[in-house]
Parts: structure tokens; sequence; C-alpha cells
């Protein structure tokens, strides 16, 4: 005889855990008991600031298959007269080939 597991609510949150609850809060209403025993705990270390939000979230995705990981790409740059004395010498390279 199990008891029932309620979902959690919190006051006086900022906008990034707001946004953090509001993800548990759709996961929540669509898991199962298990699940949502597990979700109460990963929101209450995100509250309490034991778990930090990348944490979290990959947490959330473990077993919905959500497994988006932000990456960053690197952009590279140059000046505008380096970027212009190389176009000249790609251009001279093939005129001359």
């Amino acid at each position: 005889m199990s008891k029932s597991v309620e979902k959690l609510s919190f006051d006086g949150m900022d906008f990034k855990f707001m946004a953090a609850y509001n993800q548990y809060s759709e996961k929540y209403d669509s898991a199962e008991e298990e699940r949502q025993a597990e979700l109460n705990d990963l929101i209450t270390k995100l509250h309490t600031k034991e778990m930090e939000y990348d944490a979290f979230y990959a947490a959330m995705a473990s077993e919905d298959g959500d497994r988006y990981q932000f990456h960053r790409t690197k952009i590279s740059t140059s000046r505008k007269f380096a970027y212009r004395a190389n176009e000249r010498k790609v251009d001279r390279i093939k005129r001359h080939k």
C-alpha cells in the first residue's frame, strides 16, 4: 500500500526556476507514479540548489528520448583587410593554375 505522490509547488520562483518548474509540471502530469516521485526529487534538488539546471534538464530527458544536447559551433572571423588579402591570394592562385 503505497502513498500517492503529490505535485509540489514552490513560492518565490525566479524566471529560470519557473521555466524548469513548467517543464517538470508537463512531465509530471503524464508520468506514472514511480516517475512522479523521481521528478519530485529532481525539482526539490533544483530548488535547494543541490543540482544545476543543465543536470536537471538532462535528468528530465533521460527516459523520454529528448536527449538534445545544446552545443556551440565555432565561428571563425577575420578582419576585413585580412579577408580581402586572403581572397586576392586565392584568386591569384586560381588564375595561374
